[in-house]
Parts: structure tokens; sequence; C-alpha cells
């Protein structure tokens, strides 16, 4: 009898310790959490001011989730963003110009190990996804690198959470809080005479020549307010629109007058109509990267209604009106 309560002493202390474990306390001081996979959310880009402003941020940009967990991805404004994980042997995300940027790649799981992402998406869209290997993934939206990257921490399983979700929905809120504030702030950089012939194709903190900056504005802008775009100028003035953002391409695109752009018409388009405009013939800029200026000529009184083919539907429209009189 004594024999046989000596042997079940380790098999009592053996099933102790198992219950401990599973309890949360583990043999090396780790403490576990259940089994059991947890979602989190994290917001793609947003944005005030009717499109005006953009975020171009993840909110937050850095989560460490656990092995089995899953990431959703809201993406709340009207500007679209991807959600792009590289994979084996991708050193670089592809750039913005590549015609594959919009359309989703992968599954949706994450290992690390193939390309991955959501493609396109904006307006109240979601994109979620599943990691299946502990490891640190970074990520991008492929419109706007370098400046909206993230990245993504997975423990193993059963590991402890650094912060909850609220945790994070309260960095979220802030950042966005952060980086509209700078978009708003951007506006009084704007460096030129109000009133014309010099306009501002976008801004951003920094203008064009900074490191590319988390906020951007999308408008077209006579002066130092969002309200500010439209010019009147003289018949034979010539107006000049300058990209004076450092994160975003741009386009000045006008129609004939009366018209809207064709559907057909892709941002990427050459140049097109010269250096004057009258009103008659569809004239653009082509694509407008940071620093970049275009000059356009006007011939004829009228009021003329123009575009940015990237950014139209966020609102980035402006109305030139030329007078008859003397240029000035």
């Amino acid at each position: 009898m004594e024999i046989l309560k000596r042997q079940a002493i380790p098999l009592v202390a053996l099933v102790i310790a198992a219950a401990a474990a599973l309890a949360g306390c583990g043999p090396t001081g780790t403490v576990f959490q259940p089994l059991r996979p947890s979602s989190w959310q994290v917001i793609a880009g947003s944005s005030s001011q009717q499109e005006a402003l953009q975020a171009l941020q993840f909110f937050p940009a850095t989560i460490t989730i656990n092995a089995g967990d899953t990431v959703t991805w809201t993406f709340p404004a009207g500007e679209p963003h991807t959600v792009t994980f590289l994979g084996n042997g991708q050193a670089t995300p592809p750039p913005p110009t590549d015609p594959n940027d919009a359309k989703p790649a992968g599954g949706s799981t994450y290992d690390g190990s193939t390309y991955t992402s959501s493609g396109f998406l904006l307006r109240g869209k979601s994109y979620s996804l599943t990691f299946t290997k502990p490891g640190t993934y970074s990520y991008y939206c492929l419109i706007h690198v370098p400046e909206m990257e993230g990245s993504v921490v997975v423990q193993p399983a059963g590991y402890t959470y650094p912060a909850t979700q609220a945790v994070y929905g309260a960095q979220a809120q802030a950042g966005i809080a952060t980086a509209l504030g700078s978009a708003t702030s951007s506006i009084a950089l704007f460096p030129y005479a109000s009133g014309g012939p010099q306009l501002a194709n976008g801004i951003s903190p920094g203008l064009a020549t900074g490191t590319p900056a988390p906020a951007t504005v999308m408008r077209f802008l006579d002066g130092p307010s969002l309200s500010a775009t439209s010019v009147t100028v003289a018949v034979g003035t010539t107006v000049t629109w300058t990209n004076l953002s450092n994160n975003a391409p741009h386009t000045v695109t006008f129609p004939p007058a009366g018209q809207t752009p064709p559907p057909t018409l892709s941002p990427f388009s050459p140049p097109s109509g010269g250096s004057s405009y009258d009103g008659t013939t569809l004239t653009n800029s082509g694509v407008m990267w940071p620093g970049a200026s275009y000059s356009l000529t006007f011939t004829k009184a009228g009021s003329y209604t123009y575009y940015c083919l990237f950014h139209d539907d966020e609102g980035m429209i402006g109305t030139v009106n030329a007078v008859g009189g003397t240029p000035v």
C-alpha cells in the first residue's frame, strides 16, 4: 500500500502542473490565453471635408495578434487603398502604376509565403485575413507607398496579447485626428497670391519637396482655403498649376465646355490638346507627379470646369472663369 502511495504522488503532481498550465501559467512564466482565435479591426485610411482631407495611414500602424487570429481592415474613405502582403522573394511592393494593383490576389489566409492583396477597396468595404504562422509581416497600400505601410506581429497561438482591441481602437482614432489635422494645417502653406494665375494642384504637409506625408489635400486651390476652388482671370491669361503634394499624382483635365471627361480617358493618358484652351477641345496635362507644373492659356471668355482624373470622384474639381479684358 505504501508503495502505491509513493507512485501516486508524481501522477498527482503532473495533473496539478497540467491544470496550472491550462489555467494560464506556463513552466517558463509565459502567460497563455485559451486557444480560441480572436478577431481584430484596423482602419485603412480616413477622410473628412467631403473627401478633401485624406489620411494616408493604417490605424493603428502595428497590431500584435496570435496565430489563428483574423484581422479585418475597413476602408471608410472615398480614396481607394489596398492591404498588400508580399510573398517569398519579393523585397518591394509593385509600383503604383502596375495595372494589377487594383486586383485581389492570394486567399483568405497568410503565412508569409504568398503575395496576398485586397485589391482596391473604398467607401465602407472591408477585407479579412487569417494569419496562420508566427512572424512579423509588413504590408502596404500599393497606391500610397512609401507613406502607407503597416505591420502585423503574429505570436504563437495562446500567447498573451499586449493590447486589447479597445486600446488599438483608441490609438486609431487619435492617429486619424492627428493626420487629418496635419492635412488641414497644410492648406495654410499655399505659397502664391490668391486670385491666380498660380494655383495648387493638391497640397500636403511639407509641400512638394517634403518627405511623403501621411496626409494630403485633394483639391485645386486658388488660396489658403478649401473653398478657393475657382479662379477668375482675363482672356489671354496663362494659368499655371503646380502639384504641391509630396504623396499623390494629379491631372488638370478640361473637357469641352459643358461636358465631363469621357469615361474611357485614363488618368495615365498622355498630355493632349496643346497649350491653349478655348472650350472646344479636350485638353489634358497628363500625370502630374509631386512638384510638376502645367500651364494653359485661356483664349476665349467662358466658365470652364476642369477635373483631376485620379480624384474627381472625391470632389477634386475646379473652375476657371475667363472674362474679357486685358490679361493680368
